[in-house]
This record gives C-alpha cells, structure tokens and sequence, in this order.
C-alpha cells in the first residue's frame, strides 16, 4: 500500500494528525509529507511537473523504518521505493 492510499484510507480527522506525527518523526514539514503521498505523479504529468512537485520518500533505513513503524506496517519499504527496497 502505497503512502498516498494508506493517509486516504484514515478517517478523515485523523488525516492531519497522522500527517503532523509523520512529519515531526522525520524531521520535515507537512507539505513535504503530502508531496511523499501524491509520489508516483499521475501518467499524465509532464517532466517539468514531475520535478517541480513530486518527491519521494527518501531512500534510507532510518526513514523507511520510521514510516513503516508509524503505518504498522502497511507502508513497506518497497511500497515507498520500488527500485531500491524490491517488491515485496
């Protein structure tokens, strides 16, 4: 389950709650989290789009320890990055 899924599939209240936590474990604000959600872009985003707004989760243990403790687990590390972590 991808980041993005996993915050979509909280009650709504807790969105913002989950969010805040998330981001004060890693250190980062908000928007940087809500951007780590809407990773992959959509298909129809250009390059230039893609670049200017999208971030990935990063790449290192710590942090994808970190998201996945705070998901219990429903977010992996190859949930977040594929292409590092392989496909669970």
């Amino acid at each position: 389950m991808g980041l993005g899924e996993y915050v979509q599939a909280l009650p709504l209240p807790e969105r913002g709650v989950f969010r805040k936590l998330l981001a004060r474990e890693h250190g980062c604000s908000v928007s940087l989290i809500r951007k780590w959600e809407r990773y992959p872009p959509p298909p129809d985003w250009d390059q230039k789009k893609i670049s200017g707004m999208s971030r990935r989760h990063p790449a290192d243990l710590t942090a994808v320890l970190i998201t996945e403790r705070l998901t219990d687990g429903a977010v992996t590390r190859s949930d977040l990055r594929p292409e590092i972590w392989g496909l669970s």
